[in-house]
């Protein structure tokens, strides 16, 4: 049995013990086509969409990929989507099965798209998804913590380890966010619960104008700025409309803040890249989709390291 036809066995039979759908008949196929380059969708975990053929109703279903070791912590992200799914921030959660990895959830599809940069030239969306991002922070900590920096070292190890494609100026991109971290470790916030991933395809919009985060395998306690410097770094080219979103979102502009978040989020660029060159190196999977993501990512990041401002918000953190 070829391991499309075993996940497909798995997702159904998983289905058929939800209440209410144990007699049901049932249809499972791929939710979407997985893309790692621009947007890292559908990498993490397989996507189905499973059917009830006689009504028409249907599931979406996120079943982990072996992928998904290297950097998830699976039980952390689960949980994370199960606060979404309680706070209405994110899909209703119907079943989080952490042995199996498998994540069934309500299924956004008719009048729900993913988020495109296009959709962020209109404020009311951006505010909603930093209003979503922050309503989260409110709650308990979470299993796991992490800060972006520690993870550059640990994934950049990792990444030698595996004997992993890295750029040739890797060793300066590392060195001069070790400047970053020294400078911004002492005055880093109190740690809060973090979506972790700023990337908007991890956003579904309705028609309506309602926003959904989805995606919670980077979720873990860190700095609150973190967070928002990786969804503005992401999100915006240009520094006026990424400062009038910080505004916005804080409640007035502070530089020496603003100019945390902006290093975070070029962490959180070279942060991807190590990740996405790791996953190249060691996937089962063949394609060159991982290193693409992993390329871009690290050329940002590069861009942004060979900016004046970048020594110019060091020295005003």
């Amino acid at each position: 049995m070829s391991r499309f036809d075993e996940e497909q066995t798995l997702v159904q039979a998983s289905i058929r013990s939800l209440p209410g759908w144990q007699e049901r008949a049932v249809v499972a196929e791929p939710a979407l086509p997985v893309l790692a380059s621009p947007s890292w969708r559908g990498v993490d975990g397989s996507p189905w969409r499973v059917s009830d053929t006689a009504s028409g109703e249907t599931l979406f279903v996120k079943l982990m990929d072996p992928d998904a070791v290297f950097y998830i912590d699976v039980a952390c992200a689960f949980e994370a989507a199960q606060r979404a799914s309680d706070l209405g921030i994110g899909p209703r959660v119907l079943k989080a099965d952490i042995a199996s990895g498998m994540l069934v959830m309500e299924d956004l599809d008719k009048g729900w798209r993913v988020g495109t940069l296009d959709q962020l030239l209109d404020t009311a969306i951006v505010d909603k998804i930093l209003a979503a991002r922050q309503r989260f922070q409110d709650g308990p900590p979470l299993p796991r913590t992490a800060s972006v920096f520690d993870e550059i070292e640990r994934f950049h190890a990792d990444a030698i380890a595996a004997n992993a494609v890295l750029p040739s100026e890797a060793d300066w991109l590392l060195a001069e966010l070790q400047l970053a971290a020294e400078a911004m470790r002492p005055l880093a916030a109190k740690a809060v619960p973090v979506h972790g991933d700023g990337n908007i395809s991890n956003v579904l919009i309705s028609d309506a104008g309602e926003v959904r985060l989805v995606d919670w395998d980077r979720a873990a306690n860190a700095d609150p700025l973190e967070d928002l410097g990786s969804f503005l770094v992401e999100a915006f080219d240009e520094m006026p409309e990424a400062r009038d979103a910080f505004s916005r979102m804080t409640g007035g502009f502070d530089e020496r803040a603003f100019n945390r978040a902006w290093l975070y989020g070029i962490a959180d660029d070279l942060r991807w890249g190590l990740i996405g060159a790791l996953v190249a190196a060691k996937s089962s999977r063949d394609t060159h989709e991982f290193y693409k993501f992993a390329s871009w990512r690290f050329l940002r990041c590069r861009m942004a390291l060979r900016e004046p401002r970048f020594g110019q918000a060091l020295r005003r953190v």
